[in-house]
């Protein structure tokens, strides 16, 4: 299937090493690849790949496909790891004289953060990554709401928990992001959703910054840059962020950001444009 974007442009849906996606081809110098947040998919991207006419490749995970099938068995974390790398590689393969942008958004930082793992456990060599964005990667469980919320969560009967989620809003402005993300939730497979929560939260310890610090240092040696993107509640966590940036190379390959968005905000179309702007071309 494709979407037209004027007579030269359009975005293709394709299958790549079983995970399906959204592209948008261009004759650019790089390929960015986008992953989601928790229960999203790749549709969150559309904005940026309609606007912008650069080499854009958006992932959806298994079991998270807008009209996908419902009731197959929960995908673990390890195999979204595999799946992912694989996808990564098949990109790199079709496009060898690009250099390689990754883009994570929430739990897909964290999955850029595990790749960078996964290609030093598994000693494999790595893709040349031009540059790692993580926009609002977790640090610790403390910035694990949502996936504490939803591990807790009877997979069977999610409708308590989406009032739950709603009715934890701080403010109206979360309060209206938070409606606007549930839409895209509510027609998942909670199933896969509860179980990826309960993944990604055993990853991480409940405090500390130890192990951030690691797995920034396994980014900061897999990819030539990491960009790091915050939005405003994360202000607590900065000068931790900052001080394990300082491990590996400071400023020079690794740059953190904190704006006046919220969370949903660090992937609107704007936003994503000057984020990724010193590494298009």
């Amino acid at each position: 299937m494709t979407s037209a974007l004027g007579s030269d442009h359009v975005i293709d849906e394709r299958t790549l090493h079983g995970l399906s996606c959204l592209e948008r081809k261009a004759d650019s110098g790089t390929v960015t690849i986008f992953l989601h947040g928790l229960g999203l998919d790749a549709t969150d991207y559309l904005d940026y790949l309609r606007r912008h006419d650069s080499h854009s490749i958006a992932l959806t995970l298994r079991g998270y496909e807008p009209d996908g099938v419902r009731g197959l068995p929960p995908v673990p974390l390890s195999s979204h790891i595999r799946m992912v790398a694989g996808t990564v590689a098949e990109i790199h393969r079709e496009n060898a004289r690009k250099r390689i942008v990754i883009a994570g958004f929430s739990l897909g930082a964290d999955l850029v953060l595990q790749l960078a793992e996964h290609w030093r456990s598994e000693q494999r060599t790595a893709p040349p990554v031009h540059a790692a964005v993580l926009l609002d990667p977790n640090v610790n469980q403390s910035t694990m709401s949502i996936s504490r919320l939803f591990a807790d969560a009877d997979p069977r009967h999610p409708l308590p928990v989406f009032k739950q989620l709603i009715a934890s809003a701080a403010d109206e402005g979360e309060f209206r992001a938070l409606c606007r993300y549930l839409p895209k939730l509510a027609p998942k497979d909670f199933g896969q959703i509860s179980q990826l929560s309960r993944d990604v939260l055993s990853y991480w310890n409940p405090s500390g910054y130890e192990q951030f610090t690691e797995r920034l240092g396994h980014v900061a040696r897999v990819a030539d840059h990491v960009r790091i993107v915050l939005s405003a509640p994360y202000d607590e966590h900065l000068p931790a962020i900052e001080a394990a940036m300082r491990q590996y190379g400071g400023t020079d390959r690794i740059s953190a950001e904190l704006t006046k968005l919220d969370h949903f905000g660090l992937i609107g179309e704007e936003s994503l444009a000057r984020t990724l702007a010193p590494f298009a071309g």
